[in-house]
């Protein structure tokens, strides 16, 4: 079967509306980003404005339809949506049949914003025909556009933005509802999984029932959630997926295995009467590319689909199809990002004798990695190096700029050179990478033998030392510019520092993740610190859980590295 996309380009003709058609250019959803400039083009949006995809990606909104007028006014819409505000008003178009039109604009802001876009935007021709109903009809359709977007614009997980554009549409729009997404997408692949015979496989994310529907209670049986199913070239799923175009049909366009499973479930009277039941299925498109489709149907009793509803269902697939792949990409990006941190984190330390270390890894959150780490190198049976960095952000780049530091610490550890010779080395390896934009580190060397500690710090938050009595205090060492600042004065910028550490002594190092947050500014957490760490535990570990638990740790990553020699 040929690539699930469209044949060819989308020229500005092939959106011009014909006639008899003019009622299908009424809705339109769209993205964009920060800067006004669009990032997804959905079919309403070309029927709506007469422009195809490939004229519209990456131009700003001003200069594609609103003809370079109303600046101030976009502006002012760009600027309420960044601070996390809807806008909404009427502004003067120019839509798919070369007229300026009245078209009702509803701007929103998309909850995780990111490379696919900021800013969710419907569009409706307020002054072009309407359904029969009127105006109530449009503001329903926009209205349903709105709740959905609102409710899955902050989902970062497939299953539940799918979850969700079942419950917005059912049973506003329809009697019930299927989400169906190409497996190899859903599997990081990064394309839809053809059989020899042309067919395409999907997993089942979400289904959903009217319980008023007689089919409530057996229908789940026949379609259900999780499923992993092979739709044949003859489907309507498969046609539409082929196509980019929704369609319309009823149980009998059913394919063969499908009819089979709903005899066996609903028996032959139940599945006679199917065949009054409506079925409207659209794909499922983002950034070029086809995901899967929508599959919603109407019982008996209700208005079969028409080329109203395509359309709409076309808006809301689209929509649908936007949060269903952030939310895919999002996932990808953590588990990623996961891969990177668990492959490149010491899975153990090893540490030589006459030492005791306790160690934490805490992220901001469930749903994010970043770059912070740590780590204990065994230089000789009586020294050993510490070292402990955080690579700013969040994600794969984040992470693998961590285990880019790590690797690089442990080879010049090699070397048995000066701690801040090792950091002008991780400084001048910084300056070549591009994923280490900033990271601070400090790089420390114990030797047991003289009960000394040389320690060097690229704008890291110092260490504190515990004697053996119990009294913590904060190292007074040098700053040092953060890696990657590119100082070209690189016999100053970094230097070394020796404390004695007395047998019993317990040496701190800590990310800045540990103690500053919104509410407490970096000097007052140190404090804290100092006192939690001079208030004697029994051991490592337990004063590692006591730190934790009383420092607050809500927005950024920690880590925490505390070692005693005995």
């Amino acid at each position: 079967m040929a690539r699930a996309t469209r044949s060819g380009p989308q020229t500005d003709e092939m959106c011009r509306t014909r006639p008899g058609m003019a009622h299908l250019a009424g809705f339109a959803a769209l993205v964009l980003d920060r800067d006004g400039c669009v990032t997804h083009w959905g079919g309403g949006a070309m029927r709506l404005f007469g422009r195809s995809p490939e004229r519209a990606m990456g131009h700003n909104i001003c200069d594609l339809v609103l003809r370079g007028t109303r600046r101030d006014t976009v502006r002012k819409a760009l600027a309420e949506v960044a601070a996390g505000e809807p806008w909404s008003d009427v502004l003067a178009a120019e839509c798919a049949d070369g007229q300026v039109h009245e078209v009702a604009f509803n701007w929103e802001p998309l909850r995780w914003p990111g490379p696919w876009g900021a800013v969710m935007v419907t569009a409706a021709d307020a002054s072009g025909p309407r359904r029969p109903g009127g105006s109530a009809a449009g503001d329903e359709r926009l209205a349903l556009l709105h709740e959905l977007s609102t409710r899955i614009s902050g989902t970062l997980d497939p299953v539940k933005a799918a979850e969700d554009v079942v419950a917005v549409t059912v049973p506003r729009f329809a009697d019930g509802a299927s989400i169906c997404v190409a497996e190899g997408l859903l599997r990081d692949s990064g394309h839809l999984d053809h059989a020899a015979d042309g067919s395409v496989t999907v997993r089942r994310l979400a289904h959903g029932l009217d319980p008023r529907s007689p089919r409530h209670d057996d229908w789940p049986a026949a379609f259900p959630t999780g499923e992993i199913a092979a739709y044949g070239p003859g489907s309507p799923a498969n046609r539409c997926m082929a196509t980019g175009t929704p369609t319309v049909h009823d149980s009998g366009a059913f394919e063969p295995r499908e009819l089979l499973r709903l005899r066996e479930v609903l028996g032959e009277a139940a599945l006679a009467a199917l065949g009054r039941c409506s079925f409207l299925v659209a794909p499922l498109t983002a950034r070029g590319i086809v995901l899967g489709f929508i599959a919603f149907s109407r019982d008996a009793g209700r208005p079969a689909f028409d080329a109203h509803d395509l359309t709409l269902a076309a808006d809301l697939a689209s929509r649908a199809g936007i949060c269903v792949d952030n939310a895919r990409l999002y996932s990808l990006e953590r588990r990623t990002a996961q891969a990177l941190q668990q492959d490149l984190a010491p899975r153990t330390l090893n540490v030589p004798p006459g030492v005791q270390v306790a160690h934490r890894y805490l992220p901001a959150s469930a749903m994010t990695v970043g770059g912070d780490w740590y780590d204990v190198i065994s230089l000789s049976e009586t020294r050993m190096a510490l070292v402990i960095g955080d690579a700013m952000g969040h994600g794969p780049v984040a992470a693998g700029a961590m285990g880019q530091l790590r690797a690089a610490v442990r080879a010049f550890a090699g070397f048995d050179i000066p701690p801040h010779e090792v950091l002008r080395r991780l400084d001048l390896m910084a300056e070549d990478m591009e994923s280490i934009q900033c990271a601070t580190c400090l790089y420390a060397t114990v030797d047991l033998a003289t009960r000394t500690c040389a320690l060097s710090r690229a704008g890291h938050p110092p260490p504190i030392l515990v004697d053996p009595a119990g009294t913590a205090s904060v190292l007074d060492l040098p700053t040092g510019l953060a890696l990657g600042l590119g100082d070209p004065d690189f016999s100053h910028a970094f230097c070394t520092t020796e404390v004695d550490i007395p047998p019993g002594s317990t040496l701190a190092l800590y990310t800045d993740g540990l103690v500053e947050s919104r509410e407490q500014d970096i000097d007052t957490g140190i404090a804290t610190l100092v006192g939690h760490l001079s208030s004697p535990r029994a051991t490592l570990e337990a004063s590692c859980d006591a730190i934790i638990a009383a420092l607050p740790h809500r927005y950024d990553d920690v880590a925490l590295l505390l070692t005693r020699t005995t």
